[in-house]
């Protein structure tokens, strides 16, 4: 009898633990989820929790607790025990290498002295084990760190190159032009602050709000995501590329190598499907493109308004667009679970909603590019999912939106206007 219980722990520790081992989304106790957000709460030094005021708290909802809201963790997003830093687990554990095809891709990669404006304004990790994986997709600089394993991409050209091909250079649109607002960290020390090798999170991501979305996929979906980071022109500055998996994933090798779409449009629209059935739509475009993300293309396609959170403290900030479309700059944030408000220019997250959830329209975007006339030269996307529940929760963070230009009065509208005050 005694056996026989001892067995029974055996088999039962064994069947968690498998599940835990899966490669895909994490929560915080390590189980698996279909998908999650996680909004990174801005360093808010007047807020009454101590991990807010180092810019290190983070809210979340995932696949299992989406019907609960926003829910305002009690680690710190650097922590391993994390919802990023679970799910990143599997990146930092070397036996497991041979059996994963990865890659990290971020313009501002992790102990690098510039940004890269040649590749797409893009961030996050894909990861597969040929079986099951995830994509991430978020909006820090300098992360996550380099594992131990994998190969380095060296194929970037040098800064000064990068900026006379560019046209536009927006290098210094994400953190360093700030906006008047003075980051709270050395810049020599923003860039080598993370150690390779394990999981962490950088000084540069603290100060301002960021924003991430995963998504947990079967292996049949990944060629799909590698085609839209292909449009994305990602910058890959780490991958690992088993050669038992080349030719099961053709599109994420040629993006891991930079391999670019040749012909028009230059644009791509492509419906993924979440391990767990969940349909999410991703929106990618080139620099090619030379059109604006969510005015010219996520809107129309929805046939919805928007509402856009992304970084407006750098050059060329377009103003709320509301001819056809509309799509309006969101200005300030309320996050009520966190008890902390603040301006669009205290967050560098990138999503967007829809202003409102007619005809069932419940749509939340999840991206890496901002609304400024720079990033017409850059790659980039976002992933829009339709969950009324969702929505509702990132609706309610809507605090002040931009409003829609006035319009400019033609010679008959200024004589009406003219007339109508004499006799007034």
């Amino acid at each position: 009898m005694y056996l026989a219980y001892i067995l029974l722990i055996i088999y039962t520790t064994g069947v968690v633990n498998s599940g835990q081992n899966k490669l895909q989304c994490k929560d915080e106790a390590g189980n698996d989820v279909d998908w999650y957000v996680l909004y990174k709460v801005p360093k808010t030094s007047e807020s009454s929790d101590p991990i807010i005021r180092k810019g290190l708290a983070y809210l979340y909802i995932t696949s299992d607790t989406v019907a609960n809201g926003w829910q305002l963790s009690k680690k710190e997003i650097g922590s391993k025990d994390s919802v990023p830093g679970k799910t990143l687990s599997s990146l930092y554990k070397d036996d497991l290498a041979p059996d994963i095809l990865w890659i990290l891709y971020n313009d501002q990669a992790p102990n690098k002295n510039q940004s890269t404006v040649r590749y797409g304004h893009t961030k996050g990790v894909l990861m597969t084990d040929n079986t099951r994986g995830f994509w991430l997709i978020h909006s820090v600089p300098n992360y996550p760190p380099v594992p131990k394993t994998g190969t380095e991409n060296k194929s970037r050209k040098s800064k000064h190159s990068e900026h006379r091909e560019a046209g536009d250079d927006d290098t210094n649109d994400d953190h360093n032009n700030d906006g008047n607002m003075n980051m709270d960290v050395d810049n020599d020390d923003i860039h080598n602050d993370v150690p390779d090798g394990e999981y962490a999170y950088p000084k540069s991501g603290q100060l301002y709000g960021q924003s991430f979305l995963c998504i947990s996929m079967v292996s049949n979906q990944m060629n799909a995501v590698g085609l839209q980071l292909m449009y994305n022109q990602i910058m890959t500055y780490r991958y690992n590329l088993p050669e038992i998996m080349l030719n099961e994933y053709p599109s994420l090798v040629n993006a891991s190598k930079h391999v670019r779409p040749k012909k028009a449009p230059y644009f791509h629209k492509e419906e993924l499907v979440s391990a767990g059935g969940q349909e999410f739509i991703s929106f990618a475009k080139s620099d090619k493109w030379q059109k604006e993300l969510y005015d010219d293309l996520i809107a129309p396609e929805l046939k919805s308004n928007l509402l856009a959170e992304t970084w407006l403290n750098g050059r060329g900030k377009l103003p709320s667009e509301c001819n056809g479309s509309k799509v309006q700059n969101v200005q300030s944030i309320v996050l009520n679970t966190a008890n902390v408000d603040f301006k669009s220019s205290r967050d560098h997250s990138k999503w967007a909603v829809t202003q409102t959830n007619k005809k069932n329209r419940n749509w939340v975007c999840i991206g890496d590019i901002n609304r400024a006339n720079t990033q017409f030269n850059r790659g980039g996307g976002a992933v829009c999912v339709n969950l009324p529940q969702l929505w509702t929760n990132y609706r309610g963070s809507v605090n002040e939106v931009e409003p829609c230009p006035k319009k400019k009065k033609g010679f008959f509208g200024r004589i009406a206007d003219s007339v109508f005050s004499w006799f007034s």
